[in-house]
């Protein structure tokens, strides 16, 4: 019984064990969920672009985009847009504007019906970028041009005004989403650029199933505008608190006339002007030198060739000296060179113990220093007060499309400006929403495949597979993991340790219960000794009948040893 028990614990060891493995790892990567949508992959709809009535400008690129928007003839930009679908078809016969072409600059535009007042509020503006081709070096952002009707969009190049520029852009790993707002200053009439600072995180630009992002800002009044990515809450920012440099400039500036006095000490610690280098300091040790306490090996060859003619070779039988030259033995390594060596004997280098390097004079605190020199303040001639700024943001006459890549495939679609919220849900939800479905569908099914072939076909390989992910898991999320292992070896030591009913209820021979009975060839071997040993005195209770208990022990007694007993 005790070893079938030890079987049955191994058994049940190994079950919770690998229980436990499968469990960590589902939790690991969700495995059992269904994918993105509503169970089963997301077949493409029909897709029949709503522009709202609201939309104060609409494009979806979907026929005769040509009529619509004007190239730049200036020679910087020969780059072509193209009419492309997307890597994921979600919605039947949509395409994209996309540059096909990497290594060139693209300069196109359209003009709205007439300028927009971005002083009224609410003010949406969205597009739709996808990286078909990912995007490791270019932009992706959109510029909402301040012209009016008379622009022509075959001028439209960098220099050309605008009011807000918006959008993702990125080279190498310094990536961001741009919102850049022009401001026209109330005293010089200059204008000035103020970029965001700490935006929202710009999304990944390599991914194995190419997703699709939505990109919109919503100025909302009161000097607040909002940034969401995609499905997110959106980001909502200020205008007097989250632009570099600020719109509002600053009351004082340094007087640009106050020059730092030439005997200005601002160094905190100088190299000590009164050290001098000691007399012995040799810059000019090598840092190592021949060991002088190594001696020449006795037998060393000093004239001997590291390599001789080899001696077991013979001229070939075919050899012709006049046709194929003297022929010469091929060269072997000298044997006599192996112990101790031969050529020229030079000792091996140790450290210099008289190297010092280059010497320099400590350093100390400066007595004259007098800290970070700091130009007197003098009020700022260029200073205005603007509590509401956003009432004086340029107007949009125009979208355009003015980057340089050096990437293929980035497409832009689905660009909207409207001042309806719902409408702005409306049509995202019927053109960005129904194609993120099917992407994240592809997605997953992508992640399914690539799972199944790290998994293998044999126990082994998902063992490893499943062990691998466990770790995983466990490293990033040691409370959980901690758990279920806790509750795992808690489960083997109360099935593995705790008695069992049976031997808990099993009677002894005083009639008690609880206590296991030893095993039976034990039992049998000490009870025979108890018998001879404690004979004698059950024998002597028997006869005075002190004890009636004794009575079995002494008829037992009796009969295994007779003498005892009489």
């Amino acid at each position: 019984q005790g070893v079938d028990r030890k079987q049955a614990c191994r058994r049940t060891d190994m079950r919770i064990a690998v229980s436990a493995l499968l469990a960590l790892a589902a939790v690991a990567r969700g495995e059992g969920d269904s994918p993105p949508g509503e169970g089963s992959p997301i077949a493409p709809a029909d897709y029949e672009p709503r522009v709202p009535g609201s939309a104060i400008f609409a494009e979806t690129f979907q026929r005769e985009w040509e009529s619509r928007w004007v190239y730049s003839t200036k020679e910087v930009y020969s780059g072509k847009f193209e009419a492309q679908p997307y890597a994921v078809e979600g919605i039947a016969g949509d395409v994209g504007l996309v540059m096909p072409t990497k290594a060139r600059r693209y300069g196109l535009s359209r003009k709205l019906d007439a300028p927009v007042q971005t002083s009224e509020h609410p003010l949406i503006v969205q597009y739709e970028v996808s990286l078909k081709g990912g995007l490791e070096c270019g932009g992706a952002y959109i510029k909402l041009l301040n012209v009016d009707a008379t622009f022509d969009g075959a001028e439209f190049e960098e220099p050309t005004p605008y009011s807000i520029m918006f959008g993702p852009d990125k080279c190498a790993n310094a990536g961001k989403i741009h919102f850049i707002v022009k401001f026209k200053h109330p005293i010089t009439g200059e204008w000035s650029e103020h970029h965001l600072q700490n935006g929202p995180p710009m999304p990944p630009t390599m991914d194995e199933v190419v997703m699709t992002h939505l990109y919109r800002f919503a100025l909302q009044g009161d000097n607040k505008f909002s940034i969401t990515v995609d499905d997110n809450a959106p980001q909502t920012f200020s205008l007097l608190e989250d632009l570099d440099p600020p719109i509002i400039p600053p009351k004082e500036i340094d007087d640009p006339t106050d020059l730092k006095p030439e005997d200005w000490e601002d160094e905190a610690r100088i190299p000590d002007p009164d050290a001098v280098k000691p007399d012995d300091w040799d810059e000019d040790a090598p840092f190592q030198i021949p060991d002088p306490e190594a001696v020449k090996p006795e037998g060393w060859h000093d004239d001997a060739p590291l390599k001789i003619p080899d001696p077991s070779s013979s001229k070939p039988a075919d050899w012709d000296d006049d046709e194929d030259g003297e022929w010469e033995a091929p060269l072997v390594s000298n044997p006599a060179c192996s112990n101790p060596g031969c050529g020229e004997w030079q000792p091996p280098m140790v450290a210099n113990p008289a190297y010092k390097g280059k010497w320099f004079a400590p350093i100390i605190d400066n007595p004259k220093y007098k800290g970070e020199f700091k130009p007197r303040q003098i009020p700022n001639p260029a200073f205005f007060e603007d509590a509401e700024p956003w009432k004086s943001l340029a107007p949009i006459g125009a979208v355009g499309l003015e980057l340089w890549t050096m990437d293929e495939g980035t497409l832009f679609d689905n660009v909207l400006i409207t001042r309806s919220p719902a409408d702005a849900e409306a049509f995202t939800a019927a053109t960005w929403g129904k194609r993120h479905g099917a992407e994240m569908a592809a997605r997953y099914l992508k992640e399914k495949e690539r799972e199944a072939l790290l998994k293998g076909s044999t126990w082994t390989e998902r063992l490893m597979y499943y062990g691998t992910q466990a770790v995983m898991f466990a490293s990033e999320n040691p409370v959980p993991a901690g758990l279920v292992i806790f509750f795992a070896v808690a489960s083997f030591l109360i099935l593995c340790c705790m008695p069992s009913r049976e031997t808990a209820e099993r009677p002894t021979a005083s009639g008690s219960r609880g206590k296991a009975p030893a095993p039976r060839g034990k039992e049998e071997g000490e009870s025979s000794k108890e018998g001879e040993r404690d004979a004698p005195v059950e024998a002597d209770a028997g006869a005075a009948g002190t004890s009636s208990a004794k009575a079995p022990a002494k008829s037992k007694a009796t009969r295994r040893t007779p003498k005892a007993a009489e």
